[in-house]
């Protein structure tokens, strides 16, 4: 999926301030206003408000008047507007902030659910449980539990290992764990888990 960075802008207030002299047409006219407010986007999703811009108009000569140009009495009026716009700014224009915010949120819970529940396996290994494992010449396999004993854990080691942790599933099949027996006792296999050596634990 293509990601877009950029910036776009939407009106926040429109208003009118009566009898002032336009510097275009030298009127004493109404001028009218608009305040739009910039934000950048991430694939059109707003991410944060970056600064306000003012158009005024004249309504008389329909001439577009600069700020600077305005006597200090509108530019105070106008500059007091845009300061409530800027106390009051919709909450979608922080709706990337949002939803990465919710994001981290719902990563660290889910992470710390399911340490705890991995937490809970490795202290009680049961037959058929399979350890994800990562070895220290950094390639990846798993094993499966045979047979549990007061103080020792028997298992199968998968005959293949990968390269990404992310292709074990792939390798976890039942044909693959054949005669490479190993066995641990339990707290050896708790101090993996602790080494991060054991990396996952499935439980069926």
């Amino acid at each position: 999926m293509m990601v877009l960075i950029g910036t776009n802008e939407t009106c926040l207030l429109k208003g009118t301030i009566p009898n002032t002299e336009c510097p275009n047409c030298n009127f004493h006219s109404a001028i009218d206003y608009s305040i739009f407010t910039r934000y950048t986007s991430l694939t059109f999703i707003p991410l944060f408000p970056v600064g306000n811009t003012i158009n005024i108009e004249c309504n008389n000569c329909s001439k577009e008047i600069d700020f600077d140009d305005l006597d200090e009495n509108t530019k105070t009026k106008l500059i007091d507007e845009n300061k409530k716009t800027n106390r009051k700014r919709p909450i979608w224009l922080f709706s990337g902030i949002i939803i990465l915010i919710c994001y981290i949120a719902f990563y660290f819970v889910n992470l710390f659910q399911t340490n705890n529940e991995a937490e809970t396996l490795i202290k009680t290994p049961t037959f058929g449980d399979v350890y994800n494992v990562k070895f220290s010449n950094g390639y990846y396999s798993s094993m499966r539990i045979d047979k549990v004993t007061n103080d020792s854990v028997y298992l199968t080691q998968n005959d293949y290992d990968v390269y990404l942790q992310s292709e074990v599933e792939e390798i976890n099949k039942t044909e693959n764990y054949t005669n490479q027996k190993i066995n641990y006792s339990k707290k050896d296999l708790l101090k993996l888990y602790h080494k991060d050596e054991i990396f996952s634990i499935t439980r069926k």
